[in-house]
């Protein structure tokens, strides 16, 4: 089956991307960027099974396997890299473009949420597989999970905060934690973590989550974390830091940096100066569909005034755009309370999709998503890529000065 004809079988494009965005496509597209990498041939095996469906036509060589995409991703994996990672919970890929970045190679992604797949495979030509828990579940063995992720130095999320609810006593006690470690972890998304770090071991382990999520549950959730890290013989160093000096928003985030031997060399970076002003990532001449109307700003008014005469409640003001912005959140498409950009004689609009974009670090030629309602949503739940740039870049002189071998090629 040549190019051509592959292509106009399968007909992918940014129009009609969203019928194909499942773990077949995903198997394809991770076999072309990574079939001089990975030893395994699960994704080779898994892309013939989605190119015979697709064709009805036996597909016997590996050479046949092509992406079936005609254009060449905004962001392509480096060509010499020098260490490999995973991206989970993948979202829209802000960890991907800041490991990119340093000259790191994905080789895994995994992201469940539709919208933010589509998003993520026109900007990097790789569609990531869906549910993780399709890897990580109790009846995949520890064999057939080695074989189905490619090794790898560093493992990445922004894993979702669940409840870390008791679910019974683990059958799989060959993890050698206590059972009350298990009981917490297991049905929570922090377990496939832990289930890909037992098999895999990578270098290190770095995570991001809401900055809450140290007091999350009487701070219980993260004592039952970090216990179960150090009971994996991983060394571990935490941080909450504020993104406001290498983005203009106030982004309190919690990082985590877990490493397999003890690394007395990382450091999280040190951030000092004035915060970055909201005005800097500001567009000129701003469609009028961003202003919001005058019934959702006398109710902004209205509510904002009530909530502070009773001391309790959310309130909106307009931005003062000589500081940085609030919290952009992934609600932030219903009202634009969170950051209400002023304007001369009409009320005030919500950012724009760019903006979101920018305050999060995004380069200027990200693809955006076409939808508003879908981009606020993403930038929203996204990482500030300058920050994990800068973690990423300490995590690397710290294994180079501790004298650990990286999987670059």
């Amino acid at each position: 089956m040549k190019y051509t004809n592959l292509n106009n079988k399968l007909t992918i494009n940014e129009i009609n991307i969203d019928k194909s965005l499942g773990d077949g496509l995903a198997s394809l597209s991770h076999h072309f960027q990574n079939r001089d990498y990975f030893k395994s041939n699960y994704f080779e095996d898994q892309a013939k099974i989605f190119l015979e469906k697709f064709d009805n036509t036996k597909v016997e060589e590996s050479e046949q396997l092509y992406l079936p995409f005609e254009f060449i991703a905004t962001f392509p994996p480096p060509i010499n890299h020098k260490f490999t990672f995973i991206d989970l919970f993948a979202g829209i890929g802000g960890f991907r473009i800041a490991l990119q970045n340093l000259n790191g190679k994905c080789v895994f992604s995994s992201e469940i949420d539709k919208s933010a797949k589509k998003t993520y495979t026109l900007n990097f030509g790789e569609c990531p597989f869906g549910d993780i828990r399709n890897f990580t579940r109790d009846s995949i063995s520890d064999e057939k999970l080695n074989l189905m992720i490619p090794d790898h130095d560093i493992l990445t999320g922004g894993f979702p905060c669940q409840p870390f609810s008791l679910a019974g006593v683990s059958a799989r006690n060959h993890l050698g934690l206590a059972h009350g470690f298990l009981d917490k972890i297991q049905g929570t998304l922090f377990y496939d973590i832990v289930r890909i770090v037992e098999v895999k071991k990578p270098e290190v382990v770095f995570l991001e989550n809401v900055k809450n999520f140290q007091t999350h549950n009487n701070g219980d959730t993260l004592k039952t974390v970090l216990a179960v890290m150090e009971s994996l013989n991983y060394d571990i160093h935490t941080q909450e830091i504020n993104a406001n000096l290498k983005v203009p928003q106030n982004r309190r985030r919690f990082y985590m940096v877990f490493f397999k031997k003890r690394n007395p060399f990382f450091k999280f970076p040190k951030y000092s100066g004035e915060p970055l002003k909201l005005k800097s990532i500001l567009e000129q001449n701003v469609s009028d569909e961003y202003t919001i109307s005058d019934k959702l700003w006398e109710g902004h008014i209205r509510r904002t005034k009530a909530n502070l005469d009773r001391g309790t409640g959310f309130t909106a003001f307009v931005a003062d755009i000589e500081k940085p912005s609030n919290t952009i959140v992934a609600r932030y498409g219903k009202d634009g309370k969170e950051c209400l950009i002023p304007q001369p004689g009409k009320n005030p609009r919500k950012l724009t999709k760019l903006e979101c974009a920018r305050l999060q670090g995004y380069p200027q030629d990200y693809i955006l998503p076409s939808s508003n309602a879908a981009a606020y949503r993403q930038f929203g739940n996204s990482v500030a890529i300058p920050v994990i740039q800068d973690i990423g870049k300490n995590i690397l002189e710290s294994l180079n000065k501790n004298k650990i071998k990286l999987n670059g090629i």
